[in-house]
């Protein structure tokens, strides 16, 4: 084994199989997470339909099972994408521990090795759950985070719509509703 210095980078592109995985499953995962809200508003309104008579109980089946399914797929990918994690830090420590374990072999004096071998290794394991963690961080708050606004803009004018248009019935008895009247406003 050679002696190089190795940067963080080069550990997160050793593992790029494995991370490949965690960014396919977070990003259905999270876009699934969003498709939970879509579907139980989609059956909420289904249900009215039903009670209005506008639509029959098989419309709500085919919802209930579309959603079902839904959650189950962004549960399985949230499995996927916390093993597939789970492995890129094992193999990342099992790295860590390699190099250093032959680092210290072969330059260190025999008599300090145990400590400096203790210290080392309880280094390695927090390094490696450093990136484990910023690696879950991206997905648990970045990517859903953008998946929600994406959301938030695709619903955007039907929102803003329908906000503006509750509010012309009350505008005194809800306090954000003044705000939505406001010159210049143009939804959220």
């Amino acid at each position: 084994m050679e002696k190089e210095e190795k940067s963080l980078r080069s550990y997160f592109t050793a593992q790029w199989k494995p991370l490949a995985v965690v960014t396919v499953s977070g990003i259905i995962y999270n876009v699934g997470m969003a498709a939970g809200p879509w579907f139980e508003g989609q059956l909420a309104q289904c249900l009215l339909n039903i009670l209005e008579k506008k639509t029959t109980y098989f419309t709500m089946v085919r919802l209930a099972l579309g959603y079902v399914l839904t959650i189950f797929l962004v549960q399985f990918m949230r499995y996927l994408k916390r093993l597939y994690v789970r492995k890129f830090a094992n193999r990342t420590i099992l790295t860590l521990r390699s190099q250093l374990y032959y680092a210290l072999l072969t330059g260190q004096k025999q008599t300090d090795i145990g400590d400096v071998m203790t210290k080392a290794l309880s280094d390695a394991d927090d390094c490696a759950e450093g990136m484990r963690k910023f690696t879950t961080e991206i997905f648990d708050t970045g990517v859903v985070m953008v998946v929600y606004l994406c959301m938030l803009f695709a619903y955007d004018w039907l929102f803003t719509h329908q906000v503006r248009h509750s509010c012309h019935l009350g505008r005194d008895l809800d306090p954000i509703c003044p705000l939505l009247h406001q010159p210049g406003y143009h939804g959220l």
